[in-house]
């Protein structure tokens, strides 16, 4: 692998890496930030989806309401499959929310980023980073001794 193309992996895996863990822990704070606060309201729900794929599935919650201001609110989350199929449209759910940005919510005990993944993307990510700057910064090769001319042998 040229030195260039070495580089840009490198400096690729590092920096989607870190970018990532940022928005992690970024994430993390920001709904923790929503729970110790306790801002909440009381929501509906207005519409369910589920959206199967091969691999995974998603329960997509709609849920409009309003803040202390009186501010309509409309959102959406992924819930847990236990949430998604107990609710119904109409039904009433107590939605915490961020006073400074309320389009940040979620339904009380769904939608937090949990400590335990944090954590798991952190040690998925920092080994990931952690490559990526040893590719960035290692030398292409081995390093030639330096020749000195005047101890060279010269040709015959």
């Amino acid at each position: 692998m040229s030195l260039i193309a070495a580089r840009v992996l490198g400096a690729s895996f590092a920096a989607v890496g870190l970018t990532v863990l940022v928005m992690t822990w970024g994430m993390y704070q920001r709904d923790s930030r929503i729970v110790d606060a306790d801002v909440h309201a009381q929501g509906t729900v207005l519409k369910k989806e589920f959206h199967a794929y091969s691999d995974d599935s998603d329960y997509v919650l709609h849920y409009a309401f309003t803040t202390h201001d009186g501010t309509p609110v409309k959102n959406r989350r992924n819930v847990s499959s236990g949430l998604w199929k107990r609710l119904r449209v109409g039904d009433r759910i107590q939605v915490l929310y961020s006073r400074e940005q309320p389009r940040w919510s979620f339904p009380e005990g769904h939608g937090l980023m949990s400590l335990g993944l944090a954590l798991f993307f952190t040690a998925v990510l920092v080994p990931l980073s952690l490559l990526g700057l040893l590719i960035l910064l290692a030398r292409a090769g081995p390093a030639s001794p330096a020749v000195d001319s005047a101890s060279a042998p010269t040709p015959s």
